[in-house]
């Protein structure tokens, strides 16, 4: 086994036969993903005021936390509520010993339509082998710690991937699987990856770079936070998948492909799988796929392929709408709770219902069970029970309910985390750890995973890897491929196989080793790099972007074409037009595509760059009707400045909150051309925000119509457009924007 010396820490620390700690809780339903604890049962009662508790600390919370190598690791809200300038997302470590903060590093939230009441609702996860933990931010920025805080590599899944939010905190907590993190999300981001739909994407889990895509699902109907499991099935290495559009897909871990589909709900799924031997269990809270009766609880034969939604049911509970918490599995036994709170046992293999018991009103936290059948689980409305099964019945021992602080429920909205003989959990108000005091945790195994079936030796999948970059002009990068046989397994070619590299669209050459060099022009481009070996091809995504100065009129553009690489532009909602005897962007506004995802165009030029650059462009607005008029703009540090319909000019950042905003009465007109201006400033303190807009055919002010300052500074973003097309409805087109002459410079 590998030598871990970074994980030493203040606890006695169980080395696992699986090669994981079983000291440590690395993911949020356990170091086996079932929400089952292999531990005794630590505590049987306790009480808020000091019974059994080890430590209490105010550090608020709506998710789970997560232990690794003796710290607890989780996300958090931030800020005074009094002061919506400095509300933030925050990611904590504290000692899992006492409770005693040992870094946070915060961060703002920014581009998301989630309200300040749903920060901090994901959980991290952690990997034993670096000591690394990873953190899906509600802004949409991917990153990765060390231990002690550091940052060792970021990705912003909005403005590099087109990330899409909904309102309601619902985005996807992260998996680790041997080197990779797999985190998944919807987007509509460019080229054939325009069309929304819920994505996974694998990144190295030491360098984030991007390892493969998959999208194997059909157009979502929600946003979700479903997590994904790692099992081996059959054999087989997978993850087993809840998607946005109601069903559950296998898929196959180390290269994303889909080996079976099974149809579920009429929408998305928020309930994390379990899995037991070959066998998946999920829940559904929604209407069924096939009658009109709400929630369901099913357990899969996950050994099959295809379409196994009929060959695949093993057994179906009906009528349990489970559609929040995630089941547990444990002693044979799978526990379920509802969205009411009823707390369900279930017979494993055949689903017979042992018993039923009511937890409250709301369920949304997941339970926790341990090897002697006792149950942690939490109540919405804050109250956290410990219940025993005892075979045909559910025993009560403990049940606390917290009192209201200034009038609202202390909330739990997370699972109970059962580990090293401690129970940690996070409610609205604190973070707990329960225990006895003085007493040393009992030593216990965590088998691993089932062996997996041996490899074939033949060679039948390819991949380039990366599966996807990014370049600037002249900027290289070395692709390498790939190889596994039909049931996921690494397989190398044959040692005197040759690879044939060839590029299209993305401007830039490849050498026979497959090292991609962008071509030195600043223009945008975009396109893939395709490997073939034989009879068998792969290929990765390339886009090329200028650096600064960015100068853009769309006059090298073809008519029809939309900007190449660009984020957020794609499927529908913009092309290149001739207006004016001069090529212009135009957003379209279609009655055929009313809904919001289309009406809104938030548009990234660039991946995120420093802050402290000027971007400028011309942008008009048709009218619609007498009433209407669209909303446009241009965005620079997660920072947008709008010429809103209502004849106001705004500059905000986080527009559901808003956590910054500023508005000034400006009134402007249809079917005219103005030039707006927007000069961001960073400092150590700061970021001063100035803006101007003018009638284009006229001379530039001097003077800034808007000026700002943000004491909680962005420091870095994509420069990009912002345009909404109030009044579309499925029976009339709304107001159309076009942009042209855009320009993004360096401060002077």
């Amino acid at each position: 086994m590998t030598s871990r010396s970074y994980l030493i820490a203040a606890v006695p620390l169980c080395i696992a036969t699986g090669g994981s700690w079983a000291a440590d809780w690395p993911n949020w339903r356990g170091p086996e993903q079932t929400g089952m604890s292999r531990e005794k049962a630590p505590i049987t009662s306790w009480s808020p005021a000091g019974e059994n508790v080890i430590w209490k600390t105010p550090m608020e919370g709506r998710t789970t936390p997560i232990i690794l190598g003796g710290r607890l690791y989780a996300i958090t809200p931030a800020g005074d509520v009094n002061n919506k300038l400095s509300i933030q997302e925050r990611v904590v470590c504290l000692d899992a010993n006492d409770g005693k903060l040992l870094w946070e590093k915060k961060f703002n939230v920014f581009d998301s339509d989630i309200v300040q009441q749903r920060l901090g609702w994901t959980a991290m996860v952690g990997d034993p082998q670096t000591g690394y933990v990873y953190a899906h931010l509600t802004g949409g920025e991917f990153v990765c710690f060390d231990r002690d805080g550091k940052i060792i590599w970021k990705r912003s899944l909005t403005e590099e991937f087109g990330r899409i939010s909904g309102y309601g905190g619902r985005i996807h907590f992260p998996i680790l699987d041997e080197d990779r993190v797999v985190i998944s999300f919807f987007s509509s981001g460019w080229g054939d990856q325009a069309k929304p739909l819920h994505r996974y994407v694998a990144f190295d889990k030491k360098t984030g770079r991007i390892i493969w895509w998959s999208a194997p699902g059909e157009q979502p109907y929600d946003t979700t936070y479903g997590v994904p499991v790692v099992a081996v099935i059959d054999g087989k290495r997978m993850l087993i998948a809840p998607n946005g559009d109601g069903n559950v897909y296998g898929m196959l871990a180390r290269t994303g492909e889909k080996v079976w589909t099974f149809k579920l709900a009429k929408r998305g799924l928020n309930s994390s799988p379990v899995v037991d031997g070959n066998f998946a269990y999920v829940t559904n809270g929604e209407e069924n796929i096939d009658t009109t009766e709400m929630g369901r609880v099913v357990c899969i034969d996950a050994t099959k392929t295809g379409d196994i939604t009929t060959s695949g049911e093993v057994w179906r509970a009906e009528g349990i709408k489970a559609g929040f918490a995630s089941p547990a599995i444990a002693n044979g036994r799978l526990y379920v709770v509802d969205n009411s709170a009823n707390l369900f046992a279930l017979d494993a293999k055949t689903g017979k219902q042992y018993w039923t018991h009511e937890l409250g009103r709301v369920g949304k936290g997941s339970p926790t069970v341990t090897a002697d059948g006792i149950i942690y689980v939490g109540e919405q409305n804050g109250i956290f029970h410990i219940l025993r099964d005892e075979g045909d019945k559910c025993v009560s021992l403990d049940r606390e309910e917290f009192q209201p602080e200034d009038k609202t429920i202390d909330e739990i909205y997370g699972s109970p985390v059962v580990v090293d003989g401690r129970v940690y959990f996070m409610s609205r108000y604190h973070t707990y750890c329960l225990g006895t005091k003085g007493k040393t945790a009992e030593a216990v195994v965590i088998p691993p995973l089932p062996p997996e079936a041996k490899s074939s030796g033949k060679v039948s999948r390819l991949y380039v890897v990366p599966a996807e970059a990014t370049l600037k002009p002249g900027e290289a990068v070395s692709f390498t491929t790939a190889s596994f046989d039909d049931r996921g397994h690494a397989t190398p070619m044959e040692a005197n196989a040759k690879i044939a590299w060839s590029i299209t669209g993305a401007k830039g050459a490849i050498g026979e080793d497959g090292k991609l060099t962008a071509a030195a022009d600043q223009t945008f481009s975009a396109g893939t790099v395709t490997a073939k070996v034989g009879e068998l091809t792969a290929t990765a995504r390339v886009r090329v972007g200028p650096t600064l100065p960015i100068q853009e009129n769309f006059d090298a553009m073809a008519v029809d074409s939309v900007p190449a690489g660009w984020i957020g532009i794609y499927g529908g909602k913009t092309k290149v037009v001739e207006r004016e005897g001069s090529k212009v962007l135009q957003k379209l506004a279609s009655k055929e595509k009313p809904s919001p995802p289309f009406m809104r165009v938030r548009g990234y030029l660039t991946a995120p760059i420093e802050g402290g650059y000027t971007i400028t462009a011309d942008m008009l607005s048709t009218p619609k009707g007498e009433r209407f008029r669209a909303d446009m703009g241009v965005i620079n540090t997660r920072y947008f400045m709008m010429l809103m319909g209502n004849q106001t000019l705004w500059i905000e950042s986080w527009s559901p909150m808003p956590r910054f905003h500023e508005e000034i009465p400006f009134t402007w007109e249809t079917n005219k051309w103005y030039r707006m201006k927007m000069r961001v400033e960073v400092s150590d303190k700061e970021a001063r925000i100035r803006g101007k807009v003018w009638l284009r055919d006229q001379e530039e002010p001097k003077a800034w119509t808007i000026d700002v300052v943000d004491p909680y500074p962005n420091r870095e973003g994509s420069p990009g457009v912002y345009a909404y097309s109030n009044g579309t409805t499925p029976k009339s087109d709304g107001p159309e924007v076009f942009y042209d002459n855009i320009q993004v410079l360096r401060n002077d």
